[in-house]
């Protein structure tokens, strides 16, 4: 379409693009699944205690590693009676998720009779263990370090003393330690660590009983550490750019001599006079707590879990030819920056910017907490952590050719694994990830064993797993009962495995049973019985077996004369009411029917965190255990909200029998309101950006960073009223607080101009003039039509650049620098114009354009940066232009912004003086600017030339819920019509619509698959109140429909007749071949639009911008598969086929193999099926899993009536459809 009547359009629908929003969970997962066909889960090892790693050693035995720092040893996988090789519990500091984390052997073991081990240290470095015994009194006040060490092995135990290679990995937190421990295929040892910080909030060393506890720059251990010269905390990882000082091991890649811990000399900083510097292959990591080489190469993957919004596979190809690379953490987090520490303006971060997007690496694949990894993989969203890793070999084994040399990793808070198959030269493509289970047991490692199969630990359930894969016949499941389970001696008991299944039909199943689990089998068939003569407990096995010799074991525990404990907490009560920092006291007992009260020494106590993003979607951190007391005392951990506590006590009495009773304890939590004057600006939340006012929940007396940016919009920051600098840090009180930030007017300065904005303008292009310019970091004089007035010197001559600045003076090639910074700069470029100044490329369908509008004395000179690029993606797009009035008035206006980056986070925004001494910035590395967005710097006393003001205008704001629960919402997509107004919503199910004028309007929530509607009406400084339930029962209007999703194999329109349409923006009407059932009428004429909808009334053209639905502007009386910006490639094709006889025939209308506007790779194939009965059905394939823009996030799935009052919308700019996955409409 022509892309000046895009923009057009898009500044006609705007009304307001709301400022980024945190996001949480987005929604309950679809069905869970099980692995793919052919795969079986197995459990091979049981009665761990939170085990971490597992170790297959090249002469056949296996290592496990407890989280408790104990290694155990089995000869196999038979091996039920492992031996205990190392205990090292009085070293390995067991706390939150620290302890005894990896573990690995040499590939030439037990020749090398070592086994190295990674944890953390009951201490500080130079310290001695155990200092806190697994305690720590307040989160955040204990000094911790990590180590690296080796052990050595005699038979199946550790003989000698341990050997420290390397000490180091200071912090205080309860996460983000030393990671991951292995060989390389050279045979160095290789080491990951965390960044040690806080996962709370942003940190830079400034909380703490002792401030910096761990002498990072920017002050000394106890000193006041502030932006922007502090250094600690997160900003760790990037120690190795600090020559200056020491060069700490937190948020790097390592390389070491396995046998002293020393760098080796080939390492690429091996000249280094630090010797930390000298080890390090790779740093700005956040937790990097796994990783992985590919088979035959020297490539590493890694895992690195992130923070707020992203999760990374990252991936170092060449660790030693290759330069030191940077992942950017914490200045950047998956493809952006990171705002937690962005907004604080620290040095660390801000010189990192100054050297552009290219100075870090970008991860290999990244996604986001929010969304799914694959529609519909039947993973929650929310709570992401990539926890393990495995690359399946590249030949052998017994799984399907499509995973050979794939990448599985599976994520712990998810309890997921998926693999991403591998695409162009074997590299795991972030194209082809494809789901292989989402019923996995918290695996916090992955390992490929030696029969080639999978395996993983299960932490919290303390086992090891296994996936089975059969071609053909297919294992049983073996399904037991035992009645009755317990009794007095003799007691006789009735075995029943008549439950077991097998997934072949027809299949004829064997039974055995052992009674007593001797290893001889005892008795066979379905059912059985036995009479237990003795006082004991008993294991009994059964084993059901196919024909052809496949088979599964299930055992049951039979109690003669003997019983469980029960274990009794008698305090603290359900709901303490407690808040972070508070002592809490807990105490327990326990009876037994044999031995009566237990002792202490029966008992033990373990407390858990559960981290929630929704109700059923939360995961587990492990804080603290206490063994034998029945009584004790901790002090409540700090997290992020929502979170709660649960206290668990569990007892064993002397004949093996346990009981575990479990209480929840919910912490006190406290609404935060937090305003700006003038509100509307911008803040940082523990990382997150809010828009004024805004109301952010926490757990009182948690740790809370928040942070003021400036300059922004025209404003700098002043005051906070509790006194706190720009960026500082607030302890949640117990009641509801607002803090204030105040900022002053920037809008006169820059030698007498004044800055304003406003929004829903127009946006300004310029079509006359193409410049003969393309690619990247160029530019081109012109020669302007009036003499410009710019700061009292008038210009005839301006220099345009492909980076989104205009200058009055040759910036040559130095200036013309794609790295902006803040202004002023005495640097080049100077006597400029930054409408956009940041590292932008001119792609194929990117050009610069000028042109002259008006007349003197009112001409004004408009150059356009068109569909402008972003240095270092292919796809993201951008308009830009800067209007140059002849009174010396300077307009900047904004098209096809789509995300933080395109709305400015890296990106400068401003006017500079020729000296660079003086100038005025409207925004600096903000996502500030919109759609519809008009920036204006006016000389004092030019007076305007703009129209009158607009007017006055209002807010529509409101809670979205589920219907059947009442609970909020989160992230669900909110739209305001008429107009384009589009937001999320925020914590609370929160969202707001600013500046809206006058009138009445709908408002639209949308959430996986189920939508809501309201009419509001908007006065001026009024605010509208429109809460929404979804999910609601109430029957759809009359004359409406009735949707379903149902499974449907997509049957393409084969043999029918193709409709004329080619190109872009297209529509053709047609005869329908019967009358069409819609909303009560009878339709017999129809307009198929390229763009993925049919109309029964002529839409007027076709209608490239999709909007939420119902809306009164046309199209209306339409039904819309995929409406998107589509096109019509060489090798696309629209037709339409009537199948069946009447009364049931049927209409496809499919656009097949159909491109999206903007990519020319992407094909999609839609149909929308129309039956004689009035049911409407939508089918789609070929809409790639990974591909978010395929499964929908920016189509509109729905039907409308002819007046626009009325529809059903099935999404809205949301990524859930799939292949085969049909959308039904049924008449009511």
């Amino acid at each position: 379409m022509s892309l000046s009547v895009r923009r057009f359009l898009a500044g006609l629908l705007t009304l307001v693009l709301g400022a980024p929003l945190t996001v949480g969970a987005l929604a309950a997962p679809a069905a869970a699944g099980p692995p793919p066909a052919g795969f079986t889960e197995q459990v091979v090892m049981t009665g761990l205690s939170s085990p971490t790693k597992l170790v297959f050693a090249p002469d056949g035995r296996i290592l496990i590693a407890q989280k408790n720092g104990v290694i155990k040893i089995y000869d196999s996988l038979s091996d039920t009676t492992p031996t205990v090789f190392a205990d090292l519990s009085s070293e390995v500091f067991t706390y939150g998720d620290l302890g005894l984390l990896s573990m690995a052997v040499p590939p030439d073991f037990p020749d090398s009779p070592y086994v190295y081990v990674s944890y953390t240290y009951d201490g500080p470095i130079g310290g001695s263990a155990p200092t806190y015994n697994d305690q720590c009194a307040v989160l955040g006040d204990c000094v911790v370090s990590n180590r690296v060490s080796r052990l050595r092995i005699a038979g199946n135990v550790m003989t000698g003393s341990e050997q420290v290679l390397l000490h180091d990995w200071c912090h205080v937190y309860e996460t983000h330690a030393v990671g991951n421990v292995g060989f390389g295929p050279d045979g160095a040892l290789y080491v990951s660590g965390g960044d040690g910080a806080s996962p709370s909030f942003p940190d830079y060393g400034q909380r703490g009983a002792v401030t910096n506890p761990c002498g990072d720059p920017g002050a000394p251990v106890g000193g006041t550490m502030t932006p922007p010269t502090a250094e600690g905390g997160a900003l760790r990882s990037q120690d190795v750019r600090t020559p200056g000082d020491p060069t700490g091991l937190s948020g790097t890649f390592i390389r070491v001599d396995p046998a002293t811990g020393a760098a080796l000399p080939d390492n690429p900083m091996a000249g280094s006079s630090d010797p930390n510097t000298r080890r390090i292959l790779a740093y700005g990591l956040r937790n990097p707590y796994r990783w992985v080489f590919r088979p035959g190469t020297s490539e590493v993957w890694f895992g690195d879990v992130g923070w707020r919004l992203w999760e990374e596979i990252d991936r170092l190809p060449d660790p030693l030819n290759g330069p030191v690379e940077n992942f950017g953490w914490p200045c950047y987090e998956g493809d952006g920056r990171m705002n937690g520490y962005d907004s604080p303006n620290l040095s660390l971060c801000e010189s990192l910017y100054a050297q552009g997007a290219n100075a870090v690496v970008q991860p290999q694949y990244t996604y986001n907490h929010a969304a799914a990894v694959v529609s519909g993989d039947g993973c929650p969203t929310g709570g992401s952590s990539p926890s393990a890793l495995a690359f399946y070999p590249t030949s052998g084994g017994n799984y399907p050719a499509t995973y050979q040399g794939a990448l599985f990793w599976g994520d712990y808070a998810r309890q997921c694994i998926w693999a991403m198959l591998p695409g162009a030269g074997g590299v795991p493509d972030r194209d082809h990830i494809v789901p292989f289970t989402s019923t996995a047991a918290t695996p916090v490692d992955l390992q490929i064993g030696p029969d080639k199969r999978l395996y993983y630990v299960d932490h919290s359930g303390g086992t090891i797993r296994r996936f089975n894969y059969n071609t053909g016949n297919q294992p049983p499941t073996a399904a037991v009962t035992a009645t009755p389970a317990a009794g007095n001696a003799p007691l006789t008991v009735s075995f029943d495995a008549s439950g077991s299944t097998d997934p072949d039909a027809g299949e004829v199943l064997s039974y055995q049973w052992d009674f007593t689990d001797n290893g001889s089998w005892d008795a066979a068939g379905a059912t059985a019985s036995y009479t237990y003569g003795s006082t004991g407990t008993y294991t009994a096995r059964l084993r059901v077996s196919d024909l052809a010799g496949l088979s599964a074991e299930k055992t049951v525990q039979i109690l003669v004369g003997t019983g469980a404990p029960t274990a009794v907490i008698d305090t603290p009560a359900s709901n303490p009411n407690f808040k972070v920092g508070d002592a809490v006291s807990f105490s327990g007992h326990a009876t037994d029917p044999q031995q009566g009260t237990l002792p202490a020494s029966a008992l033990h106590w373990q407390l858990l965190m559960q981290h929630c993003y929704a109700a059923d979607n939360c995961h587990t951190h492990n804080v603290q255990e206490w063994d034998g007391v029945s009584s004790g005392t901790f002090n409540a951990p700090d997290h992020e909200y929502p979170s709660y506590l649960e206290l668990k006590l569990t007892a064993t009495d002397n004949g093996g029998l346990t009981h575990t009773v479990t209480r929840r304890l919910d912490p006190r939590s406290v609404d935060l309101t937090f305003t700006s004057n003038p509100p509307g600006l911008q803040l940082s939340v523990n990382g997150v950006l809010v828009t004024t006012p805004a109301t952010e929940t926490v757990l009182a007396g948690s740790t809370n960073s928040v942070s003021a940016p400036t300059p922004q919009s025209g404003y700098a920051f002043q005051s906070w009223s509790d006194g706190g600098a720009a960026t500082h840090v607030i302890t949640a009180p117990s009641t509801a607080t607002t803090y204030g930030a105040t900022f002053t007017s920037t809008h006169e300065g820059g030698d007498g101009y004044e800055m304003s904005d406003a929004t829903g303008q127009p946006f300004v292009a310029a079509d006359a003039t193409t410049l003969p310019m393309a690619g990247d970091d160029v530019k081109q004089q012109v020669s302007l039509p009036f003499a410009f007035p710019f700061y009292g010197v008038p210009q005839n001559n301006v220099w345009v650049t492909s980076n989104g600045f205009l200058s009055f003076a040759d910036p040559g090639q130095a200036g013309l620098i794609a790295v902006n910074s803040a202004l002023p700069n005495g640097s080049a470029p100077n006597a400029a114009i930054y409408p956009f100044w940041d590292d932008l490329v001119l792609r194929a369908d990117s050009s610069m354009r000028t042109e002259t509008l008006g007349s003197a004395p009112d001409r004004r000179f408009v150059v356009e940066w068109h569909n402008v690029g972003h240095y270092g993606s292919n796809s993201a797009r951008l308009s830009v232009s800067a209007v140059l009035h002849e009174s010396g008035r300077i307009d900047f206006n904004y098209d096809d912004l789509s995300s933080a980056r395109e709305d400015g986070n890296s990106a400068t925004v401003g006017i500079e003086d020729p000296a660079g001494s003086t100038a005025l910035t409207y925004s600096f590395n903000q996502a500030n600017l919109d759609n519809g967005k008009r920036v204006s710097f006016t000389p004092a006393g030019s007076g305007s030339d703009d129209p009158p003001p607009a007017p006055t205008t209002g807010t529509v704001s409101g809670v979205v819920t589920n219907a059947g629960t009442g609970n909020p919402i989160v992230g669900a997509a909110v739209t305001l019509t008429p107009g384009s107004g589009s937001t999320t919503t925020t914590s609370g199910g929160a969202y707001q619509f600013g500046a809206v004028a006058p009138g009445t309007y709908t408002v639209t929530a949308t959430s996986a698959g189920q939508s809501a509607s309201k009419s509001v009406t908007v006065s001026a400084g009024g605010t509208a109140t429109a809460n929404l339930a979804l999910g609601s029962t109430a029957p759809p209007p009359s004359g409406g429909y009735t949707k379903t999703t149902q499974t449907r194999t997509y049957v393409p329109a084969t043999g029918g007749t193709d409709v004329a349409l080619t190109g872009d923006d297209a529509t053709a009407q047609i005869d329908l071949p019967f009358p069409v059932p819609f909303y009560g009428q009878a339709k017999s004429q129809a307009w198929i639009s390229t763009n993925g909808f049919v109309s029964f009334a002529e839409p007027d053209w076709a209608q490239p911008e999709n909007v939420a639905i119902p809306a009164t502007a046309l199209p209306n009386a339409a039904v819309y598969p995929y409406w998107d910006d589509l096109v019509m490639r060489a090798d696309s094709t629209i037709r339409t086929k009537v199948s069946g006889s009447a009364p049931n025939r049927e209409l496809t209308v499919e656009w097949n193999n159909i491109g999206q506007y903007g990519s020319a790779s992407a094909r999609v194939s839609i149909e929308a099926i129309f039956g004689e009965n009035g049911t409407i059905v939508f089918n789609y394939t070929s809409l790639a899993a990974s591909k978010t823009r395929e499964r929908g996030d920016s189509a509109t799935v729905g039907v409308e009536n002819p007046t626009g009052t009325a529809a059903i919308q099935h999404s809205l700019n949301q990524a859930v459809l799939a292949d085969n996955q049909a959308i039904v409409f049924t008449p009511n």
